[in-house]
């Protein structure tokens, strides 16, 4: 698995998708925590190489309007399986930093891989090379 922590070469478009997947399932069990807010900034400024103000993550949040996922539908067909995965694996670190997985929050996550047309069987091999990579990074 790639290093996460590594600059990626995301076209800025991209970063904005996992930005705002990330967003979703932080809010979908109805709070932001600030571990949240501090990993959506990391991952965002290795995706895209821009700082983000933890306002901007705020603003974000309010401007939600239930549209990622036809977004994320309508961008699917054009994205490469690594955009969708990464977009998967962001979303997942953000679900897990508070050490608390809500059903809102999985939820939410499974509704992304649909809509980026991920194969259920493909949404958990992501997940479980990622449940991996966590493991090894404590050890």
């Amino acid at each position: 698995m790639a290093d996460l922590s590594a600059p990626k070469d995301a076209r800025p478009q991209d970063a904005d998708l996992i930005l705002m997947a990330m967003v979703a399932v932080a809010a979908a069990d109805g709070a932001l925590e600030p571990l949240e807010i501090g990993l959506i900034q990391q991952i965002y400024q290795d995706q895209s190489g821009r700082a983000l103000a933890g306002e901007e993550i705020a603003a974000a949040v309010r401007g939600r309007d239930g549209g990622l996922l036809a977004t994320l539908a309508a961008a699917a067909d054009g994205l490469d399986n690594d955009t969708k995965e990464e977009i998967i694996r962001a979303s997942y670190l953000v679900l897990l930093a508070d050490d608390r997985v809500a059903g809102e929050e999985r939820k939410k996550l499974q509704d992304i891989a649909a809509a980026l047309k991920v194969p259920e069987i493909h949404f958990g091999a992501i997940l479980e090379d990622l449940a991996v990579w966590l493991a090894s990074q404590k050890a």
